[in-house]
């Protein structure tokens, strides 16, 4: 599948929205080629120390438009949903700068209930929502009892280094990245809990 590429610091899981702006040329035909064509289009995942034009990770995530908007400043927003994961096979940049990706799409973590331990995770994340609404006004349906969305959201909101984001990304399962986290909510001996 060939799908053009927005490239971004930040990492978005199938599930995750995110409202973007987008104001240059390429990337506004690249909306409309998106609404055209409806296959969408993908988010590559820069290095949070990479401008753009800088190495590509080599997982992305296909996204769907799911709203527009004129913002205040006059320019175009979106709202954008991720429907899956995709691994970059190939990049061409066209004449104008927008880059067309050759990718192959990743199947989507099943949904798997939380063990009683893992309860936690949601129990955060709910408190986390409540604490920033405009991240919870983007999931209006949550998943609570999915450990695969709760894992996938902790992934999109935590500073953790792309590189380690990008290994968990690439798992068959959620299964390593709750192992991840709840690693960050055990106590440490020396410095107490871990947030």
């Amino acid at each position: 599948m060939k799908l053009a590429l927005l490239p971004l610091t930040l990492h978005l899981m199938p599930g995750g929205r995110v409202p973007l702006r987008i104001f240059e040329p390429r990337y506004l035909r690249m909306v409309a080629q998106a609404g055209r064509h409806g296959l969408g289009f993908g988010i590559g995942m820069l290095d949070e120390g990479e401008e753009e034009g800088g190495d590509l990770f080599a997982l992305g995530t296909r996204v769907r438009i799911v709203d527009f908007y004129t913002l205040d400043d006059g320019l175009l927003g979106i709202t954008v949903e991720a429907t899956e994961r995709f691994r970059i096979l190939g990049l061409e940049r066209e004449q104008d700068g927008l880059l067309q990706a050759e990718v192959a799409l990743l199947d989507n973590w099943d949904p798997c209930a939380l063990s009683p331990t893992e309860q936690v995770l949601a129990d955060k994340l709910r408190e986390v929502f409540d604490e920033y609404p405009e991240l919870a006004e983007l999931h209006p349906v949550p998943r609570w009892q999915d450990a695969a969305w709760i894992a996938q959201r902790w992934l999109e909101v935590l500073p953790i280094r792309g590189h380690y984001t990008q290994q968990l990304m690439a798992e068959r399962n959620c299964r390593p990245a709750l192992a991840f986290l709840m690693s960050m909510l055990r106590p440490d001996p020396q410095n107490g809990p871990r947030h």
